[in-house]
């Protein structure tokens, strides 16, 4: 199941880091921070899958593509002995995306962020480590504080401001900026699991947002994984104790709260869908794992889909399928809507308006092209025409 993770920190001197260590660490590589003359050699470290630098949009600053320029440019343009120097954001990628798929949503992430603070952007992906969870890609985005132009490093981005200044001035609040922030990794990461056909969604509301009273379970950080796989002794339960007990009597009583969290990621799942999602909110205890699974299938807000099913002739089975009612109910509604819609034949746009708009694209394609014969090709054509028909919804289906 996919799993929304997104933190963000300040990198400051007044914790004892400086933005070229940092730079160097996520991206596995020798830079030297001039201010202090100390080298960060970080070029041993594994499993760096793919780095770059995010300019904004419509911005020229070639300069700032050299990692060890831009962050000791960050280092010089702060004075203060306990300055931010920099931002950080971590965040999850689903494992379920393909290679391309993760590095399609972390570079438009990493550009968004650019384009929304005007600030230079180094991205960062690691895969997983080989002792830890095999599901664990994730980057590392790391933002300048201020503004990136031709020749160096402007105003501070308007994250980096006081709340007084910022509201004074009309703007968003910085918990409303990063609240903003997450609900954008949300959109983007969702956004490329469709298009890749994957019926998997990640939603950065709370627990509490969500009317959930399960303990949300704790994200290991670097450090605790280093320490891992030092050897040193590390809690890897997701949860303490008293909060996986407390799940678990909550989930005896209340195991739809369960069957809420899958179907806002899933619409149709599986038992083993319903399994990997106790595992995360009860630590390995078998009896009460098999005691709120029992629950849970047991719920009156399951609905089973297709039952358990083997091929008489290859002897492949096919798994169960199951929904929840609410789910069940609300896709009903829509397609008994899409229905009446399509049946009502009131909707349709004049074909003469369909053929003078197709011309001045055709028109628009031929001059961007430089070619005399180019325009909308047939299925493009078939598609205008098919959504600007009677019925009153249709659907196209592509990217």
């Amino acid at each position: 199941m996919a799993i929304y993770h997104l933190s963000a920190k300040p990198i400051s001197r007044a914790s004892g880091r400086s933005a070229v260590a940092s730079a160097a660490y996520r991206c596995a590589i020798r830079l030297t921070n001039e201010r202090d003359g100390l080298v960060h050699d970080f070029t041993r470290k594994e499993g760096v899958e793919h780095t770059e630098i995010v300019l904004p949009q419509g911005v020229t600053a070639d300069w700032a593509l050299d990692r060890s320029v831009l962050w000791n440019a960050a280092e010089f343009s702060e004075n203060r002995k306990d300055a931010r120097v920099a931002r950080e954001f971590e965040i999850a990628l689903p494992h379920e995306l393909s290679a391309e798929g993760r590095l399609e949503a972390a570079r438009t992430f990493a550009q968004d962020l650019a384009n929304r603070y005007g600030a230079a952007v180094d991205l960062a992906m690691h895969a997983p480590h080989e002792q830890g969870d095999v599901r664990n890609y994730h980057a590392h985005v790391m933002m300048t504080t201020r503004q990136v132009g031709e020749t160096g490093l402007g105003e501070k981005t308007y994250l980096e401001h006081k709340n007084a200044r910022l509201l004074s001035n009309g703007m968003a609040t910085t918990d409303m900026q990063l609240r903003d922030i997450r609900q954008s990794w949300e959109s983007i990461a969702n956004s490329e699991l469709q298009r890749e056909g994957l019926d998997i969604r990640i939603d950065h509301r709370s627990h509490a947002e969500r009317g959930l009273e399960l303990s949300p379970t704790e994200h290991m950080g670097v450090h605790a994984s280093q320490m891992q796989r030092q050897g040193m002794a590390v809690e890897r339960a997701r949860l303490d104790h008293e909060a996986a007990q407390r799940n678990a009597e909550l989930i005896r009583e209340k195991p739809e709260q369960v069957l809420t969290l899958i179907s806002n990621e899933k619409s149709v799942f599986d038992r083993h869908d319903i399994a990997k999602t106790l595992h995360r909110y009860i630590n390995d205890d078998a009896q009460m794992f098999q005691n709120a699974f029992v629950s849970v299938m047991a719920s009156p807000v399951l609905v089973e889909l297709q039952a358990e099913r083997i091929d008489q002739e290859t002897g492949e089975v096919s798994k169960a399928r199951y929904s929840t009612l609410e789910m069940v109910d609300l896709e009903f509604g829509m397609s008994q809507s899409a229905e009446r819609l399509h049946r009502a034949q009131n909707h349709g746009v004049d074909q003469r308006h369909v053929g003078r708009a197709m011309e001045r694209q055709d028109v628009a394609i031929r001059k961007s092209a430089g070619n005399p014969s180019a325009g909308l090709s047939d299925e493009q054509r078939h598609a205008i025409e098919h959504i600007t028909g009677p019925e009153r919804i249709a659907a196209v289906v592509g990217f």
